[in-house]
């Protein structure tokens, strides 16, 4: 159904839809107000000219997101319209009040992105197996819906309807709240010397992702979704505020209940493709800190058919030596671990989480 598209903004997501599109054998034209970012999504997409396109995708900056969608609205009567922007607030009152043709429009969110940003950080495959957040309307006609569901399965994602309300409660939770604790405790480490920091494990590291994301970028999307999210961060700050309680009681039973709630939230979030997340054992490694030592276990685990589920790696300040951890399936946790340490490999025992 969808042949020809023109997306509207080359960043990390215009550009990575784009290549997902292209590779699917769709007319794609990539469209920036920034000629340099848009010759290089261009370049990296094999961007061609398309006239009445099925379907205009903008993925722009919030803050010009609205004004976007009813002018792309306005200006093609005959194509399906979709945003992508992060929060939306009142955007489909805007349109049905600003545009001739609300019917051609549907509001979608991806449930995806990379701590880097531009057309340079795209990927095709970025969005197989996430979750894409259609935003309900009675305005939108069966054709429109039609061609945003077909979107979202040939991205390799997976389409759940919900209210502009429900849909900016829920990332001001699962994704603007995540944002704004692994910045406010990167800029903690501001105070920190580099020598300290040297002692950090993966932990750190893993907390504080986040924070390499766009501060422009994020700026918008915070300040667009505050009605949310203030109400999220005072509960926040309520828990803080027990925890430290707790300690000033010194309270071992409290403190226990807080890290067992937890371990029991955590549990709740999805393991790989939407399923229930799987107990995993972790295998630690030893190797040296040189070319290539990575690479020969990954040989190993493809000739004995073990699957890597995740991977981290740690560095001791001054050691030529790393460490990585693998989270593995039991039985391949086994099995790898009998396999390495006959070649002669610095393996350990494994733990189960």
């Amino acid at each position: 159904m969808i042949s020809s598209v023109r997306i509207v903004g080359a960043g990390l997501i215009g550009t990575s839809i784009g290549l997902c599109l292209k590779a699917a054998g769709v007319n794609v034209e990539m469209v920036d107000i920034d000629p340099n970012t848009a010759k290089l999504a261009q370049d990296l997409v094999k961007s061609t000219p398309v006239s009445d396109p099925d379907l205009i995708i903008v993925a722009v900056p919030i803050g010009v997101n609205q004004s976007e969608v009813i002018k792309q609205l306005n200006a093609n009567k005959s194509s399906i319209v979709c945003d992508l922007a992060s929060v939306k607030s009142d955007l489909l009152l805007k349109v049905a009040e600003l545009s001739a043709n609300a019917e051609n429009f549907v509001s979608l969110h991806p449930m995806a992105g990379r701590e880097m940003s531009g057309a340079q950080s795209a990927r095709a495959d970025l969005f197989i197996g996430r979750a894409w957040i259609a935003i309900e309307s009675d305005k939108s006609s069966k054709r429109a819906k039609e061609i945003a569901q077909e979107l979202i399965k040939m991205c390799g994602g997976s389409n759940y309807w919900m209210s502009s309300a429900e849909h900016d409660e829920v990332v001001a939770k699962i994704s603007h709240v995540p944002q704004i604790l692994s910045t406010a405790l990167a800029a903690s480490l501001l105070n920190i010397s580099e020598e300290k920091l040297n002692l950090s494990g993966q932990g750190l590291r893993d907390l504080t992702r986040l924070a390499d994301a766009d501060s422009n970028l994020w700026s918008q999307i915070l300040l667009e979704n505050r009605e949310k999210l203030t109400p999220v961060i005072s509960d926040l700050l309520a828990q803080l505020e027990r925890i430290q309680e707790t300690l000033n009681e010194n309270n071992a039973e409290k403190m226990r209940d807080f890290l067992a709630k937890g371990r029991d939230g955590k549990t709740k979030i999805p393991g790989k493709h939407g399923a229930k997340a799987r107990e995993y054992s972790f295998l630690p490694i030893v190797i040296d800190d040189k070319a290539g030592e990575l690479a020969r276990i990954f040989n190993e685990c493809a000739k004995v058919s073990v699957n890597i589920e995740d991977l981290s790696i740690e560095h001791s300040p001054g050691q030529e030596t790393g460490l990585i951890t693998l989270a593995l399936s039991s039985a391949d946790c086994v099995k790898l671990s009998d396999h390495l340490e006959k070649l002669g490999f610095k393996v350990h025992p494994a733990k189960n989480r």
